[in-house]
């Protein structure tokens, strides 16, 4: 009998101490595009956050619901600014995919999520990421069915086909912002201009004589998209007061 529970002891401290269990031990992703197949039943049920006050993913407000299953977590810490996608391919339903900059944080409103009780994709697009800002990446389930197999999918969308981060020669005052954002583009033919949440979003905003309005805008951080009249485009970050 002292043999099998020295044993069971051995096994869940195996459990318990392998990186993505814990938020304070997560699995560190160091480079990116990273991808990884998995299966939650692998990690523990660690966090169970209380349901009584539910907090919105995606369409409704019971994203705490969905961290109710067996957990794991992943950290990425970018050493730039710009936008990553991350995604979870052919998932089935009830399955969560959260995004926190605090450990603390998990249980409260996240910084980005994605949550449905059909199968398809999680996807969060062009999430907005700060250099030297820890990002937790948390993958979960409801209670049932509590274990699920995965794929996680990250990549740096800051570059793509013909964008360009950040130029120079495009400047962007005063940053922080709290109503008219001002606009300086030499030489520059801007056609259109969106504004990037955290969570992707892209909303289309009137660019007026070098300025646009960003009074309604929640306080935050942005990515302003600006498309040239040769389809480049111009990635600037910019925080909301």
């Amino acid at each position: 009998m002292k043999k099998i529970y020295f044993t069971f002891l051995l096994f869940t401290g195996f459990m318990m101490a392998q990186p993505g269990n814990l938020c304070t031990d997560p699995i560190v992703i160091t480079t990116l595009p990273y991808s990884t197949t998995d299966n939650t039943g692998n990690y523990g049920d660690n966090y169970d956050p209380p349901t009584a006050t539910p907090i919105s993913c995606g369409a409704g407000t019971s994203g705490n619901y969905y961290l109710g299953g067996n957990d794991v977590i992943y950290s990425y810490t970018p050493s730039a600014n710009g936008t990553v996608t991350i995604q979870m391919p052919s998932s089935p339903g009830w399955t969560g995919l959260f995004v926190f900059t605090s450990c603390s944080d998990i249980g409260s409103p996240p910084y980005a999520c994605n949550c449905s009780s059909s199968a398809g994709t999680r996807s969060i697009n062009n999430m907005a990421v700060t250099a030297g800002q820890t990002y937790y990446i948390v993958i979960s389930s409801w209670p049932s069915p509590q274990t699920i197999a995965y794929t996680l999918n990250i990549t740096d969308t800051t570059l793509s086909n013909n964008e360009v981060s950040s130029p120079k020669n495009v400047t962007l005052y005063p940053n922080p912002v709290k109503n008219i954002l001002y606009l300086d583009y030499p030489e520059i033919d801007i056609i259109n201009a969106n504004i990037i949440n955290v969570n992707g979003q892209c909303l289309n905003v009137k660019l007026n004589e070098n300025q646009i309005n960003v009074e309604n805008l929640s306080a935050g951080f942005y990515i302003l998209d600006l498309t040239t009249s040769e389809g480049v485009h111009y990635h600037k970050n910019f925080i909301k007061h």
